[in-house]
């Protein structure tokens, strides 16, 4: 879901639709910090892999997850960029 630019026209329509006007919007970027520990628990958690993986594929990802982690950012601290987006609205 990365490279998107956080806006979602239809969240608009669909406000208006419900009767909200004077729709307000807004946003901003954000690197959020993880160690490798905190990445490898968040990536397992996902849906994309806890939810979907049997364990055992699972515990496979993340050792391979953490081996890739380990040679690319030895000892850094992950920046991972997010883009936090509101869109709010008044009846």
């Amino acid at each position: 879901m990365g490279r998107g630019t956080g806006f979602y026209p239809a969240w608009a329509g669909d406000l208006s639709l419900a009767g909200f006007r004077e729709l307000g919007f807004g946003g901003f970027d954000h690197d959020a910090l993880y160690s490798h520990a905190d990445w490898r628990g968040r990536i397992r958690a996902s849906a994309g892999v806890g939810g979907a993986m049997e364990p055992g594929a699972v515990e496979r990802f993340d050792a391979e997850l953490g081996a890739m982690l380990e040679g690319r950012f030895s000892g850094e601290t992950l920046r991972v960029p997010h883009r936090v987006f509101g869109i709010w609205g008044w009846v």
